[in-house]
């Protein structure tokens, strides 16, 4: 979580208009690590924050891969990406 609080962007135009929103981002983390299929899951009816999670979920690094049976299996996430005001 604090690699997406650091690359996050919040929009300037709805910093300004004071609105928030959470996206959720569904991925796969592949056996190795790596994540693909990244797509909305949930909009946050808003396409400016959907787009600015998508954007962070794709500059993730390798993530530790699930495990079934001490094996390492590919694994869905969602991540919820919240786009809140202070």
């Amino acid at each position: 979580m604090k690699f997406v609080q650091k690359k996050c962007v919040y929009p300037k135009s709805e910093l300004e208009k004071g609105i928030e929103g959470t996206p959720i981002i569904q991925f796969i983390v592949q056996r190795n690590g790596i994540i693909t299929d990244i797509r909305l899951y949930k909009s946050s009816d808003n396409i400016l924050f959907d787009n600015e999670a998508i954007r962070i979920v794709k500059l993730l690094p390798k993530w530790i891969p699930g495990e079934c049976k001490g094996e390492k299996v590919a694994t869905v996430y969602y991540l919820p990406i919240r786009f809140r005001l202070k």
